[in-house]
């Protein structure tokens, strides 16, 4: 037994040896620095969209063999896409929460359905017609033999606000109790600002 001990203790004691070498060795690797764009100091993509007052923006990046140059192309629109409809969700769900506070407590979750439905869809729809603002640009080749290609993207605030309210006041004219406790003035003024402040 105590062989049995004293073996399962050497071997225990050369395997946290060997995982320490490992381990060192991986902290002394050297590190690759570098701007990922090209020369400078500023680390900033060729295709920069933000988010202004004005303006929803996205950055779509895609990273593959620069044989699939088309290919990355259309990943890194697809990439800037999906950000860029996350963002305009978010900010929407944010304008009906604070319209639906103005209509109070009592306005049950009908109106607020029919909002959320009608603003989700004029989304899809101007998301999925967007194209690219700036780019495609490209990285050079790297040592794998790969490209970054970047793709930027917009959408004007005002122009998805008025788009949005337009169709839902359309959604909810089909139904005359909803109709009467819709406030479309107050409903386009909360949305707009909402937007607006999505910086």
């Amino acid at each position: 037994m105590k062989k049995i001990f004293t073996f399962a203790a050497v071997v225990c004691a050369a395997m946290m040896m060997v995982s320490c070498g490992a381990s060192k060795k991986v902290a002394q690797a050297p590190a690759q620095p570098g701007n990922p764009f090209g020369p400078g100091e500023i680390y900033e993509p060729p295709c920069t969209e933000i988010d202004t007052p004005e303006y929803f923006g996205a950055t779509g990046i895609a990273i593959g063999a620069q044989a699939r140059i088309a290919e990355l192309q259309l990943n890194a629109l697809e990439n800037a896409k999906d950000m860029i409809r996350r963002k305009m969700q978010h900010a929407y769900k944010g304008a009906i929460d604070n319209y639906m506070n103005t209509l109070g407590t009592n306005a049950g979750t009908d109106i607020e359905s029919k909002l959320e439905a009608g603003g989700t869809q004029v989304i899809d729809l101007i998301v999925n017609e967007v194209s690219a603002n700036c780019g495609p640009k490209y990285s050079s080749v790297d040592e794998k033999g790969d490209v970054t290609c970047f793709i930027g993207i917009r959408i004007p605030k005002k122009a998805l606000a008025e788009t949005i309210v337009d169709n839902v006041r359309d959604n909810v004219s089909e139904d005359e109790e909803l109709k009467i406790r819709f406030k479309e003035d107050e409903f386009r003024k909360r949305t707009l600002e909402n937007f607006e402040r999505f910086k």
